[in-house]
Parts: C-alpha cells; sequence; structure tokens
C-alpha cells in the first residue's frame, strides 16, 4: 500500500476522490509540458472537478479534512502517493475513483457523488502529463493578451471583436448579422439609459447616413444623459444591498437616498472605479473628508438594523459585520466569504482567521447618522454662518477690548462652576430598549427605541451632602445627527426628572427629592408637538414641550427639550436641578434616577420616540448653585488659561458673551432672525471612525459571545499582499481592494457589466471566482477588458463604449437554427442579446411610452400607489407609512421608489428586484402570470394605458382622406406600437391591433339605460376612462366609447412581451 496512513483510518463517508487543486502558491511542474489541443487544462478540466467532488473531506479545511490527506497541495498530494506525477496506474487517486468495490471507492457512495469514466479519463490524461497544478486563473493579475487572428476581419469593430470572432471560428461558428437601427437603437437606449427612444431618436437614426457612425454619436449622447447615472446607479445598488427601510422585524423606514444619489453622480462624473471603492468603503478616512466622501460609506450602512425589542445590540452589530463582508466579497472580490464565517473555507484558500483579518479592516467605526445638505440647503447654511460673522465681527470692532472683558467674564463664570462628581449606575433597566454604560460613566439607549418610556438607574454610594442634581445630554456618533436625543432630529424631551434616595441605615425611609428649582443650557419657548410626536388622535394631544421647569414641574403634558431648532438642536446640553433644602446623608444610600419620557408619538414602529439618547447624572456639595448657565460646550474652554486659548476658541467665548451684553441686544435679534431661517435637512447612514479602533478576535462558528485569538486587519495570502503603512487599517483594505495587483477586483466588475448588458457574464457566476467558479466562456477577453479598465484610469465608461461600440453587442438577436443549436445559451456570443428587461425598466418603458415620466434626478424617494393592506397588520408587524404622492411626483422613475424590505413594492418585486436583504450581483427572471396581473391591473399601469391612448389621439390628428377611412386608425396604432416597442408593426399586427379597436368601440358604444345593470357598466367605463362621462367630450376631445375602445388598445401593446424586451 502506497499511503503513508492506515487505509483503514479512512472512513466511508470520505466525501471525495483524491482529486487535487485547490489552491496553488506557486506552479510546480516535473517534466516538460504537453503541448496542443491534447494537454489537459487543469483549471478548466481538473481544478472543478476535484474541487467539487474532493476538497470537502481533503481540501483547506482542517475541520473536514480526512485522514490528514490535502489534495489542494500538491507536494501534500505527491507526498501521500495519491499522485505520482506521470505515472497514472500508481496513483492512488485514479484507483479510488475507478474502483467499484463501494468500500474502497471515492467519492464515497454515502455522498452522491460519482465520477464518470470521461472524468476518469482526464484525471489519468493529467496524471501522465506529471500532474501540473497551475495557479487558479482567478488569482493570478490578469495580463494583456495579444489580439487572436481572425479570418473575417471585415466584421471586427474593435478588439472585442477579436476575442469573441476567434472563438466562434474555432467552433466553426458565424456571429448573426447587424440588428436592424430600430433595433439597436432600442437595445442601446435601454442598456445605456434604461428607457425606451424617442420616435424622433428613433427617425433621426433610421433616415441617418451613414449609419455606424450616427449610431456611435447616438451611443456617446446616450452616456452623457443624466439618466445613465440613474440606469447604472441601479445596477450598483443591487450589490450594495440599498433600501429605503432598516429590515428585520420592525423594517423602520430610513433615510439614505444621499447615498443613492451620490452613485447617480458618480457614475455620471464617470468616477474611476478604484476611487468609487475607496470612498463607499473609508471615503471618511480621507484628508479634508467632504459630506460627499462621508455619504459614500453609506455602502457600508446598507447593512439591516434590527430595533426590535430585547435586541442584542452587540449581535447585530457583528452580522452587519458580517454582511458588509460578504457584499465586499461578493461585489468587488468576487469570492465566497460566508463559508469562513464559521470555519475555514472548504473549497477556497481563505482561512477562518484570514476571514476575521477582514473583518477586523472593518472593525473600526461607529454607525452613525448625519445631517446632509442638498447644494441649494448648503447654499443657505453658508449664508447664515457669514451673515452671522460679520454681526459679530462687527460687535468686536465696536467694542476694541472685547477680548478683556471676555476674559474677566470668563474668569467669573468658571469660578462660580460647582465640582461635579459623576453617578455611574450599577443597575439599569433590563427592557427592550437597552442601555450600555461608557467609560466616562454616561448611559447610551441602544436598539429598541419605544414612543414613551420611564426608566430608573441606580447605584449605591457614600452621599454626604448634595446641593444640586447635573443631568448631561451628551453627544454619541450613532445617535441620529448625533444626538444628543435618539429622535430622526437627534433630539429629546424629558417630561420628569425624579431623583429618590433610599439610605442603607437600617429602618431608613426612602427620601422623594422635590426640586424647586431649574436651570439649564438651552430652554426653547412653549410649543406644542410637531405631527411627528402626537397620540393617534392629533386634535385631542395637549402636550407641550419648552423651558427646563417643565421636566420638575409635575405634569407629564410638559416636557423640556433639547430641540432649538435646525443648525443648533444638535448640541451637547446639560441642566442643573435644585432641591428645595440641601440633602444631607452621613453614610451610603441607593441614588435612583428616573428619567420620565412620555412625549413620543403612538407608533413606535415609524421613527416617532422623542427620547434622550445619552446622559450622565452628577451630584456637587457646592454651596452656590449658579441662577444660570453656559452652553456646554464653552464649559472646557473656561479652564483653558486666556494666554492658551486660540482664536476660534475666543471666537466661542465672545458668541456667548454677547448674549449677555444689553447694549448688543438689537444685534442678538438679527442674529437670531438669520438662525430662523436654517433649512432642515435629511440624514444619511454613514461610517464614522472610531479614535480607538475596537479590537478583533476571531469568532468560534461565528458566535459573537465565543471570541477566540486576537487578529489585526491583513488581506487573505492568496491574494496579492496589503500594504504596510501608518493609514488606518479600513483606508489599507479600501486601496488593496483596488490595487492595480488586485487579480479580482478589475476581473469582477467588468464581468458585470458584461453580464448587464449580454445576460450573461463570461464568467456565469459572477459572485464566485473561487475554485467553484464556472471557468470563462473567453478567458482572454476577460483579462484584456480587466487590463483596458486598469490601463484607462480605472473608467467604467471606457468598458462600457467599448462594449456597445464592438461588433459583438451590435448583432441581431435574430439567428439561425443552428446558431440556436450549437450556441442555446449563447455562450459564444453568436448573436446579441434577447431578454426581459429589470423591473425598474418594465415600469419606467410604460411610463415614458405614454408620456406620464417625470424625468426628474434624485430626491427624496417616491410612494406611488400602493394597497393600503400591505402597510397594516399581519401583512406588516407594525403599521408603515405610505405617504401616497400624487400628481407627477408618483410617476418618477423606478429607482425613486420608496422600498421597504419586508413589504417590497409589489410591481417591482413580481418582477424579480431584489429587497436588499443581501448583495445581489445576478438578479433571477422568472415569468409568472403574476406579471401579466400586475400589468394589466395595477393602478399606475392604468394610468398609463389611458395616457398612451390620449397621446395617442393627441399626436396623430385624424386624416381627410374620403377615400381612407382607417387611414387615421392605422397611423394611431402605429404611433403607440412605435412608442412602446421602437418599431412600425407589420400588415398583421395592425390588423390584429385595428380589429380590436373596432370590437372595442362597439362594446362601448351601446347607449346607457335606467337598468341597474346599465349603471353598472357606466361605472365600469368611468373607471376606466378615469374622468367623469358627461365631461368626457370636453376634456379629452374623444367620446367615453372611443376614448375607452384606444385605452383597450393601449393597453394591449404596453402588455407586448415585446414591449417589455430587449431585442
Amino acid at each position: 500500500m502506497r499511503f503513508r496512513f492506515p487505509l483503514a483510518c479512512v472512513p466511508k463517508f470520505v466525501a471525495v476522490v483524491f482529486a487535487s487543486v485547490l489552491f496553488l502558491f506557486g506552479v510546480v511542474l516535473i517534466g516538460g509540458p504537453v503541448r496542443g489541443a491534447d494537454r489537459v487544462d487543469f483549471n478548466a478540466e481538473v481544478r472543478v472537478l476535484l474541487s467539487d467532488k474532493c476538497f470537502l473531506c481533503h481540501g483547506p479545511d482542517e475541520g473536514t479534512r480526512e485522514a490528514g490527506l490535502r489534495l489542494d497541495i500538491r507536494e501534500d498530494a505527491i507526498e501521500s502517493s495519491a499522485i505520482v506525477p506521470g505515472s497514472p496506474d500508481d496513483s492512488e487517486i485514479l484507483a479510488r475513483i475507478t474502483s467499484d468495490d463501494p468500500d474502497f471507492v471515492m467519492p464515497p457512495p454515502s455522498t452522491g457523488k460519482t465520477v464518470s469514466a470521461e472524468e476518469a479519463e482526464t484525471i489519468r490524461r493529467w496524471i501522465s502529463q506529471d500532474a501540473p497544478y497551475d495557479e487558479h486563473w482567478a488569482f493570478v493579475a490578469p495580463r494583456r493578451p495579444e489580439l487572436p487572428d481572425v479570418q473575417t476581419r471585415k466584421w471586427v469593430r474593435n478588439e472585442i471583436d477579436h476575442f469573441v470572432l476567434a472563438e466562434l471560428e474555432s467552433r466553426s461558428l458565424t456571429p448573426s448579422p447587424q440588428a436592424d437601427p430600430e433595433t439597436l437603437a432600442r437595445r442601446l437606449s435601454l442598456d445605456l439609459v434604461g428607457l425606451p427612444p424617442t420616435l424622433e431618436q428613433l427617425d433621426r437614426l433610421v433616415n441617418a447616413e451613414p449609419q455606424a457612425e450616427a449610431m456611435d454619436a447616438f451611443a456617446g449622447e446616450l452616456m452623457k444623459s443624466p439618466h445613465f447615472g440613474e440606469r447604472w446607479a441601479r445596477w450598483w445598488l443591487d450589490v450594495a444591498r440599498y433600501s429605503d427601510s432598516a429590515g428585520y422585524e420592525k423594517d423602520l423606514p430610513r433615510s439614505v437616498w444621499f447615498y443613492r444619489d451620490w452613485v447617480i453622480d458618480a457614475m455620471n462624473r464617470d468616477m474611476p472605479y478604484d476611487q468609487f471603492i475607496v470612498e463607499q468603503i473609508a471615503g471618511d478616512l480621507l484628508s479634508g473628508a467632504t459630506q460627499s466622501h462621508r455619504v459614500a460609506t453609506g455602502f457600508l450602512r446598507n447593512s439591516m438594523t434590527n430595533e426590535e425589542g430585547g435586541a442584542d445590540p452587540e449581535q447585530f452589530r457583528v452580522e452587519g459585520m458580517f454582511d458588509r463582508v460578504d457584499a465586499i466579497g461578493k461585489a468587488i472580490l468576487g469570492i465566497t466569504t460566508q463559508c469562513a464565517q464559521c470555519h475555514t473555507h472548504k473549497y477556497d484558500p481563505i482561512s477562518h482567521t484570514e476571514y476575521y483579518q477582514i473583518f477586523a479592516a472593518l472593525n473600526d467605526f461607529h454607525e452613525g447618522c448625519i445631517s446632509v445638505y442638498t447644494p441649494e440647503q448648503a447654499d443657505i447654511r453658508d449664508e447664515i454662518a457669514d451673515a452671522i460673522a460679520d454681526i459679530e465681527n462687527r460687535l468686536r470692532e465696536i467694542t476694541p477690548d472685547w477680548k478683556e472683558k471676555v476674559a474677566a467674564w470668563a474668569a467669573k463664570v468658571a469660578s462660580e462652576q460647582p465640582t461635579w462628581t459623576v453617578m455611574k449606575p450599577t443597575t439599569v433597566p433590563f427592557e427592550g430598549q437597552k442601555f450600555g454604560l461608557l467609560e466616562d460613566g454616561s448611559i447610551i439607549s441602544e436598539s429598541y427605541a419605544p414612543s414613551k418610556a420611564s426608566n430608573d438607574f441606580s447605584l449605591t454610594t457614600h452621599v454626604g451632602t448634595i446641593t444640586a442634581v447635573r443631568l448631561d445630554a451628551l453627544m454619541h456618533p450613532q445617535l441620529p445627527r448625533g444626538g444628543p436625543g435618539r429622535s430622526v432630529d437627534g433630539t429629546g424631551a424629558l417630561s420628569e426628572f425624579k431623583l429618590k434616595i433610599q439610605p442603607t441605615a437600617k429602618d431608613a425611609k426612602a427620601i422623594d427629592i422635590k426640586f424647586v428649582r431649574a436651570v439649564a443650557d438651552v430652554n426653547p419657548p412653549r410649543r406644542d408637538l410637531k405631527p411627528r410626536y402626537r397620540i393617534k388622535e392629533a386634535s385631542k394631544d395637549d402636550r407641550v414641550v419648552g423651558p427646563i421647569e417643565y421636566a420638575i414641574d409635575g405634569d407629564e403634558k410638559t416636557a423640556w427639550t433639547t430641540d432649538l431648532a435646525p443648525g443648533r438642536r444638535n448640541q451637547p446640553r446639560h441642566a442643573i436641578f435644585v432641591p428645595e433644602s440641601p440633602i444631607v446623608i452621613d453614610g451610603e444610600a441607593t441614588l435612583t434616577f428616573t428619567m420620565v419620557q412620555k412625549h413620543g408619538g403612538w407608533n413606535s414602529d415609524d421613527n416617532q420616540n422623542f427620547l434622550i439618547g445619552r446622559y450622565r447624572f452628577s451630584i456637587t456639595d457646592s454651596d452656590v448653585i449658579p441662577e444660570t448657565t453656559v452652553n456646554t460646550s464653552i464649559l472646557p474652554l473656561l479652564k483653558i488659561p486666556a494666554a492658551q486659548r486660540s482664536a476660534a476658541q475666543w471666537k466661542q467665548l465672545f458668541s456667548q458673551w454677547r448674549l449677555t451684553q444689553d447694549s448688543f441686544a438689537p444685534q442678538n435679534r438679527e442674529i437670531e432672525s438669520w438662525w430662523s431661517r436654517y433649512p432642515e435637512t435629511a440624514t444619511q447612514l454613514v461610517a464614522v471612525s472610531k479614535v480607538t479602533p475596537r479590537e478583533t478576535f476571531v469568532l468560534n462558528r461565528g458566535d459573537f459571545l465565543s471570541p477566540t485569538e486576537r487578529v489585526r486587519a491583513d488581506a487573505p495570502a492568496f491574494l496579492h499582499p496589503m500594504e504596510t503603512s501608518d493609514s488606518p487599517d479600513r483606508l489599507r483594505f479600501a486601496r488593496w481592494l483596488v490595487s492595480k495587483d488586485s487579480p479580482t477586483t478589475p476581473r469582477v466588475i467588468v464581468n458585470r457589466i458584461w453580464q448587464a448588458y449580454f445576460g450573461r457574464g463570461l464568467v456565469s457566476t459572477p459572485e464566485d471566482f473561487g475554485f467553484q467558479s464556472a471557468s470563462p466562456s473567453h478567458p482572454e477577453l476577460l483579462d484584456f477588458l480587466a487590463r483596458e479598465l486598469i490601463d484607462s484610469g480605472w473608467s467604467l465608461q471606457h468598458i462600457h463604449r467599448l462594449i456597445v461600440d464592438s461588433a459583438t453587442y451590435r448583432q441581431s438577436s435574430i439567428a439561425s437554427a443552428g446558431s440556436w443549436r450549437e450556441d442555446p445559451e449563447n455562450e459564444w456570443i453568436s448573436r446579441g442579446p434577447r431578454r426581459r428587461v429589470e423591473a425598474e425598466m418594465v415600469r419606467d418603458i410604460a411610463l415614458s411610452a405614454s408620456g406620464l415620466l417625470n424625468t426628474k434626478i434624485g430626491g427624496p424617494s417616491i410612494y406611488p400607489p400602493a394597497p393600503r393592506f400591505l402597510f397594516e397588520p399581519p401583512t406588516s408587524y407594525g403599521p408603515k407609512v405610505w405617504a401616497l404622492d400624487s400628481g407627477e411626483t408618483q410617476y418618477r422613475r423606478s429607482l425613486y421608489v420608496h422600498q421597504y424590505r419586508s413589504i417590497p413594492y409589489p410591481p417591482l418585486q413580481v418582477f424579480d428586484a431584489p429587497k436588499g436583504d443581501a448583495s445581489c450581483v445576478r438578479r433571477e427572471c422568472s415569468n409568472t402570470p403574476l406579471q401579466a396581473l400586475v400589468m394589466l391591473n395595477e393602478p399606475q399601469f392604468v394610468d398609463t394605458a389611458r395616457a398612451l391612448a390620449s397621446r395617442t389621439l393627441r399626436e396623430v390628428h385624424p386624416t381627410d382622406r374620403a377615400d381612407a377611412p382607417g387611414e387615421t386608425d392605422c397611423q394611431r396604432i402605429i404611433h403607440a406600437f412605435r412608442l412602446c416597442t421602437s418599431r412600425t408593426p407589420d400588415a398583421d399586427e395592425i390588423d390584429v391591433l385595428t380589429n380590436l379597436l373596432n370590437e372595442q368601440r362597439v362594446a362601448f358604444s351601446a347607449e346607457p339605460g335606467s337598468s341597474a345593470n346599465d349603471d353598472k357598466a357606466s361605472e365600469r367605463l368611468e373607471d376606466l376612462i378615469g374622468v367623469p362621462l358627461h365631461s368626457c367630450l370636453q376634456l379629452t376631445g374623444q367620446t367615453p366609447a372611443e376614448l375607452a375602445a384606444w385605452i383597450v388598445v393601449s393597453r394591449t401593446i404596453l402588455n407586448l412581451d415585446e414591449t417589455i424586451t430587449k431585442s
């Protein structure tokens, strides 16, 4: 027996023929290579076979490896005699895979896998050729190949065609003729901007000479269109897990449309792909990071978040990290990482430890939420800041000794400040809302956010004397807009603040402290609650918010709020509460601080909380408590010696001091007037880097409660090395992803672009370029495109242009029977693509053809018509907002439709739009009866049929020819047909539609009588045409019957397979 281990130790279930090749650090050859067609291609023929049938038990994963045998490393396979290079008959692997003994054969019968005679012969030939282990094609950096020679050079338009034609000719196949101008124009328009061409564009292209140049110019025109960014942003948003909600049980709405618009803008500007990736992974870490850079990190924050009651914040933070690694693996690296989350990958060379090294590179940020400004809002913000600065400059000019006065005031205020002792609770509530204790003694509220709460926080300490209690409402990056509240505005409201003291002395009674005075650094005027925070019957809600006194007035209908309106609401705040008399307890006592917060709305599933998100309790025994206090951010500056203050710090102090000067009252009022103009802004989820990155540990079986050894950020060994520098790990990792040495990154993205055009990638497994991936159909073309991407400065538009300019792309999708027989999946690209368009295009084509499409770019998501029951229990976990848009807003492109993960928008879901639960690199393309029902009956598709009918009747005027009574109908049918399909119908199609039109005219022309059935028929007719019957002629210029007949014809054309197909 040749193995160096007893065969008895190899159990029956060893699921793998002793096949080899998983990963190869270098090419090892024994003897000279076999050349020509007889040479076995290790990657294409052997690796795929062995990865499928051997590596589970004889691959990289020690946990499932049997008998200590590895077949993924050549030296190990040879040492065990599983493979004897040049000697198939002496190789145990061949004996095993060809055996008919169920106790000896590999793979074992229990695996359900077998090796066919043809596969065994491939293994035999490979071993006879010295069993060379080639590096996996995807793990070697792409090199620019030589252009292959072709016979039909006249067909070639650019380099792509060389590679495609060479492959076709090698298989005795010929390319299809070029598509006709109408088909090609439609294909270009759908592919590049996601919309059908206009009739004007079609007419121009059909009549153009020379046509090839006109089509080239048309492609360039489309790529310069702002709609190009919309179409290709949707393509990227699939892999970015974009959605307008948080997912999980509550699936709360979230504001992330700034990220969506950032992607649109990046695509339109042709942002280099390396920059595109770096900004999304580490934009916040770039020098001089702007709002745009920070918004880009929304890619990381598109992971789902769980605010279900009782959810452990750390557990779901880790789940989010797993999602990020998965998305980066699929979308950027083309590597399946999820297996390595729990154990070493069983097929690909990524170990359990290496997975957490990638994890560590990303494990350095807070899950932040910032205020974001549109360009118009940013201009207003800057104008306000400049105006206030000008006023303060004038005040300083008329007060030459201002610095001395500010210094004296600051010294006085500093001398009046009590010394505070932080009270860090040892007991916090155990409930759906989670409370974390931070190092500074503050408490942060996480996870579930109730709309109303009353929470006690306790500790036992030596008390002594208490003359005042301080409550700090503090900022934190993970709070909305940084806090200090948890509301969508980053604000909170305190209904009542209470303190109970229970001395530990025997028989001592508890003391409920009565506060008689309170001061705060923010005291908004009394006002009603905002609509978001009101009860369901808003008119009956008499709760109010206002100054700090409301927190100690014993009335839970009043509350102190930190909300001082936009521009100043997101700052740290503090309040000081003074008891009726000093509290003196000589000994230990339990202090219980109670935060009563009852000013939230009625629906905790709609972000209606009004809670303070981070707070800290302190006490003092100072004899003097100031009557007023200053802004919290000013307090640290008071401790800085005057000589050491910076210019910015002096300005901050001046801004506070001027409020104390009666002579400045007019200017202070003017400044307040400017603040009142500050814009209300949206928010965006972003990554906010931590000052000190978290420590990362390998998690046993992926369990966040089972950390093992510590790891540091690094790259998997089978890929190119990560640079060592002083840059933050996440930034190093981002740059590593798009290094010019990366073997997979450029291949993966050009493959996905190719897939978008042809329906199938050059590698048919776009998420997996590992050992179990499909081999590239055109490996040299894939490498050529990858090198073109890098050498063009990572220009995605350069790749787009290469593809759409190629003769390969411009082939007709109509092919000969032989082509379909020899290339049924169009793997060798012997014809043009023909495929149903994506979900968003289905709706957008209908809107565009009907003339309803609103082409506005960017902005908040929209709410087109949808069944109300979808957003109510039990369909939805809790009531969800679907603020139905009216007018032209509801007809914006489908890219902008608000998308709940748990309740996807039905017209898009039925056509296979992803929900955003996970990164999606390849959409399914189903064909179901539901799709036809949606296109026939969904309200907006009915609207498009009405609008298409009206547009057709309006744009094609009646003819006066007496000898051609049906000419107008014919021209109108052609017009509507072209709007939907971009081609002219043939005579048979015109006849079918004409007959339908006439039948419907007859059906709708019957005069309504007085019977109940006639009344119902009138109602149905009115519902179809969308206007009152008696007003139809006046409003539309058509009788109800005529308009209804054309609506049915329009509905029919819109529902043609050809209307929603790219040919």
